[in-house]
């Protein structure tokens, strides 16, 4: 085992006593927002700058243990009648997607509604446009789209439109966004995640930023980066984006090399890994954008080099956070509820059967690593609110 050296958590403790950081609310998602950003003027910042490390650095960090998520909204229609849900999942042997379906049924099954589950296959044989399709032959009112971007089954989501099926995104992107080759939208629900957070590409860039934030922390604004994307993904796009951009904000700091992953590597994920990390042999942080990818080949990879790695990963998966406790490879993920965001889309899809303007779901996330955040042994991250008993009520 690698165990996390011993001076990287108080290098955190030591920025947030120096600028007694107290964040809440609205304030937390601003700082998390902002990131590095130069927002108290060049004198201010130089003077608010020690160990390499800017001040709006630690502040991020520190908002980012505070967490950003709020609760949902107090009122809303009741529930519509007589609505047959399909949640087309893009593959459910991912823990992530496998949890988002499961909860967005819970919800489906809490607002009165029929619910159907299609597992894409990866689009093994074109397997999402067939679960576009069964969908609409079913008699489908609704199909919720996770990880299954507009782009590649553009068609069939037409003829789902056309057939008067509601299209709701969950962590997928529509068609009018730069990654899917900037067309007409044909998405009719997508989830306010928070006041200034309002589509998904924000969301995902934050994550990135909030990470990049972090290896700056924990390296005093010097980290060599071995970077590992997620490729073929939009939300992937947009977790490296907010990364790369954020990280370049750190003059003491570089990507040293870039291992982009797409699906179809996932059965080569630790021989491609330990590649790149033998060759980035300067490399003294790794960022990983999603957490399957740990499970699927990183972090035995990273156990085995025994190296003085910082190790910053994806949304908290539960064998994420069992490599956290145990104190080898994995360092810290970046926890977002997502039941919350299953019943966030529900709650939607809700709100627009009923004719109704989107809300803010108060949808957010909490760093996470062995001293802040962690849940107890065997529990999921959920986050900190009972989005179940908020959205019941509202629901009854």
């Amino acid at each position: 085992m690698n165990p996390q050296p011993p001076f990287r958590r108080p290098l955190i403790a030591r920025f947030r006593r120096q600028w007694g950081v107290m964040v809440g609310g609205a304030a937390v998602a601003a700082l998390v927002l902002t990131g590095c950003a130069d927002t108290t003027g060049p004198a201010e910042t130089d003077a608010a700058t020690a160990g390499g490390v800017p001040a709006a650095v630690a502040d991020a960090v520190a908002a980012g243990y505070e967490g950003t998520s709020t609760a949902p909204p107090d009122s809303g229609p009741a529930p519509a009648a007589d609505k047959s849900v399909w949640i087309l999942s893009a593959f459910q042997q991912i823990q992530g997607l496998a949890r988002l379906a499961e909860r967005a049924e819970e919800a489906a099954t809490a607002l009165g509604w029929s619910s159907d589950i299609c597992d894409g296959q990866n689009n093994v044989g074109g397997g999402w446009a067939a679960c576009v399709r069964q969908a609409v032959a079913a008699g489908a009112d609704a199909i919720v789209l996770m990880s299954i971007d507009c782009a590649p089954v553009k068609a069939p989501l037409q003829e789902a439109r056309d057939a008067g099926v509601a299209i709701v995104s969950l962590t997928s992107f529509d068609c009018d966004d730069p990654t899917q080759g900037g067309s007409e939208p044909l998405f009719d629900v997508t989830i306010g995640y928070l006041d200034d957070v309002a589509d998904p590409q924000t969301f995902f860039e934050s994550m990135g930023r909030l990470r990049a934030d972090w290896i700056i922390a924990q390296t005093g604004g010097e980290a060599k980066v071995l970077q590992v994307k997620f490729d073929g993904v939009a939300f992937g796009a947009y977790l490296a984006k907010g990364f790369e951009e954020q990280l370049a904000t750190c003059s003491g700091c570089e990507i040293v090399s870039t291992l982009a992953l797409t699906p179809a590597d996932v059965p080569n994920i630790r021989q491609k890994f330990e590649t790149a990390l033998l060759q980035a042999s300067d490399a003294d942080a790794v960022s990983v954008d999603v957490d399957f990818m740990f499970t699927a080949g990183i972090q035995p990879a990273l156990v085995a080099a025994g190296r003085d790695l910082v190790v910053a990963g994806g949304e908290c998966g539960d064998a994420n956070l069992d490599y956290i406790r145990a104190g080898g490879g994995q360092q810290m993920c970046i926890g977002n509820s997502l039941g919350h965001m299953s019943y966030a889309a529900m709650d939607e899809l809700n709100r627009y059967f009923a004719g109704e303007e989107p809300a803010v779901e108060g949808m957010g996330w909490q760093l996470v690593d062995a001293d802040n955040n962690l849940p107890p042994a065997g529990e999921e991250f959920d986050g900190p609110i009972d989005y179940v008993s908020a959205y019941t009520s509202i629901w009854k």
